[in-house]
């Protein structure tokens, strides 16, 4: 039998025996717990009036009430003070990168290389309109669009194959050519 280990306890300022192994999580302050403490703000105000004789209980209450407040703000100042050195740190390394000096681009063009990494086909252009600067070769030209009618018989053919195809399917065997002609005709007549 494994042994387990031994907790200690000790009290809060009302009394409450509480675990000290518990006390060292860090709790997230969840929107339900927002909501509690202030709620109990308000049960609290509420008590002392119908139940002035248990006003020890209540300022006990109290006392852990603001102790929870206090360590929450503590946590909260810890977080902001965090986010604000990681916005120093990014910054300052915006900065470091900022002030480098950056290569001049006429002298590396003068020696042959270029510091940015380039793919071939981009540093051959580069070179040929170096040593001709002209008009544009042939591959660089504007390819003429295609007229409607080429379109037009794009989905005609599209419209047969796929009619052809889903009664194959159907029918489960290839298709005749009295069957393919139909299906020709009613495609165009769709059109």
């Amino acid at each position: 039998m494994a042994k387990q280990g031994k907790r200690e306890f000790a009290l809060t300022a009302s009394g409450y025996e509480y675990d000290k192994e518990l006390a060292r999580l860090s709790v997230k302050v969840f929107p339900a717990l927002q909501a509690l403490i202030a709620n109990q703000h308000d049960l609290i105000e509420i008590s002392k009036t119908h139940a002035p004789e248990k006003s020890i209980f209540l300022e006990a209450h109290l006392a852990e009430l603001v102790e929870v407040e206090e360590t929450i703000a503590k946590e909260y100042a810890k977080h902001c003070a965090k986010r604000e050195e990681l916005k120093m740190k990014r910054q300052n390394k915006d900065k470091i990168v900022k002030d480098m000096p950056q290569p001049e681009e006429k002298n590396n063009l003068q020696y042959g290389y270029d510091e940015h990494v380039k793919e071939t086909e981009a540093l051959l252009d580069e070179a040929a309109n170096r040593m001709s600067p002209g008009l544009p070769s042939a591959r660089f030209a504007t390819s003429p669009r295609p007229s409607v009618k080429q379109e037009d018989k794009d989905i005609r053919r599209i419209a047969i194959g796929a009619s052809i195809k889903a009664l194959s399917a159907l029918l489960g065997r290839k298709l005749n050519e009295q069957e393919l002609s139909v299906i020709e005709s009613q495609v165009d007549s769709y059109l």
